[in-house]
């Protein structure tokens, strides 16, 4: 039996202090939270399949969808979104079978 799915982790948050809620109308309560989905085998990730990004006021709580941002918020979400960075983890499943694939060819040179 072999249990595999998707899942996904919280890979970064921004604190966005210039962006307006749209629902409330409070300034500097946003948060943009991007989360990374993976693939996973035994629930060790393999490897990633793509991120989902979310704006969350932390006034009101209303969540809402990166296509759905505003061109503000899109602004700064672009602006810093290279500060987000996918772990390496989620490449873990990737980086052991290359590992065993290489273990491999060297035990089968050294005999």
């Amino acid at each position: 039996m072999i249990i595999f799915g998707l899942r996904a982790s919280n890979i970064g948050s921004l604190r966005v202090d210039n962006a307006k809620c749209e629902y409330c109308e409070n300034e500097g309560t946003q948060n943009i939270t991007e989360f990374g989905r993976y693939f996973h085998i035994f629930w060790i990730p393999i490897f990633p399949l793509g991120r989902k990004t979310f704006g969350e006021c932390c006034h009101c709580k209303r969540t809402i969808k990166k296509k759905e941002f505003n061109s503000e918020l899109k602004r700064l979400y672009v602006e810093n979104k290279s500060t987000i960075r996918r772990p390496i983890w989620h490449w873990l499943g990737t980086i052991l079978i290359g590992l065993f694939i290489v273990l491999i060819f060297i035990l089968a040179k050294t005999n």
